[in-house]
């Protein structure tokens, strides 16, 4: 029977055969959709797939490093995106989405918060929404590193699945799904004008060569990453550390509503992050690797 050890026999921990597993559906995605949409691409997410098994394989790498291969898969895959979006060789999607939030909500609940919110003056709490943005990209650093100092490092590396689970299937959606965000709907006269108000605060407190260089598939709006991760997080977060995670909250409620209003993402966007989440959360901690499951791995201790 096909099994995670059966395609990764040299590699013996568990959570990394399923990291490598998800990165294996994914690295397909990328390298079959610009052939059936024939507009053929270099098969660079194959150099980068290899890469990482050989990293997983590799015993020299310290114990410590390990567990962390899976951010450095992540970056590199989001990076990856620019190579096969950009293959969608019909309308983009969009339409459907602006006329279905527009019936439900009757206007775009992005262009009501900014009519209502936004006097296109400057006010101190875009700051604060550009550092909820960024945290999208520090969040799958600084949880996983808790948990290891708190939890041990096979809870860690379960929480790291779950991570590479939800974002991996963001990635391939974008792939297969790329929709034109509100804010450049509204550069393509889709909707009238809004602002990016979020990235605009954002590029005054960093280089934009920075916002660039994470902004690889600006189609890529559903779902909403931003929304998904974060709430991802806060399950697991509750699930490991019970109500005193209540805080972190606040930090899923400010992202959920600075991409709404600063024109990043559609209100559907943010709900098709949240159901990615809630079955992220189900797939990894109730059936690949609920709690019996734990320290099954061949490789514990602290380092992985």
């Amino acid at each position: 029977m096909l099994s995670p050890a059966n395609i990764f026999p040299s590699i013996e921990d568990r959570n990394y055969r399923l990291i490598l597993l998800f990165f294996t559906v994914y690295t397909a995605i990328l390298l079959v959709v610009p052939l059936a949409r024939l507009v053929p691409r270099l098969p660079v997410p194959l150099g980068t797939f290899v890469l990482c098994y050989m990293l997983y394989r590799w015993k020299k790498i310290p114990g410590h490093l390990r567990p962390w291969i899976f951010y450095l898969l992540l970056v590199l895959s989001y990076w990856q995106l620019q190579f096969v979006v950009s293959t969608q060789f019909q309308e983009f999607h969009g339409a459907g989405i602006i006329s279905f939030e527009k019936n439900v909500f009757g206007c775009l609940p992005t262009i009501w918060l900014q009519e209502h919110l936004y006097n296109g003056c400057r006010s101190w709490f875009e700051y604060i929404f550009a550092l909820f943005h960024a945290s999208l990209f520090f969040i799958p650093i600084a949880f996983p590193l808790i948990m290891q100092l708190r939890k041990g490092v096979e809870r860690m590396k379960r929480v790291t699945v779950a991570l590479t689970l939800i974002s991996l299937a963001g990635y391939a959606t974008y792939v297969l799904f790329p929709l034109t965000p509100p804010w450049m709907a509204s550069l393509e006269n889709m909707i009238p004008h809004v602002e990016r108000i979020t990235i605009r605060a954002l590029g005054e407190m960093a280089p934009g060569g920075i916002i660039s260089a994470f902004s690889p598939s600006p189609r890529g709006a559903m779902p909403s990453l931003h929304a998904g991760v974060p709430l991802l997080v806060l399950m697991m977060a509750f699930r490991e550390f019970g109500w005193r995670a209540w805080w972190f909250t606040i930090v899923v409620a400010g992202i959920c509503f600075e991409i709404v209003y600063g024109a990043e993402h559609y209100l559907v966007d943010v709900v098709a992050g949240f159901i990615y989440a809630i079955l992220a959360y189900m797939i990894v901690f109730r059936i690949l690797i609920p709690d019996s499951r734990l320290g099954d791995c061949s490789e514990g201790g602290t380092g992985g």
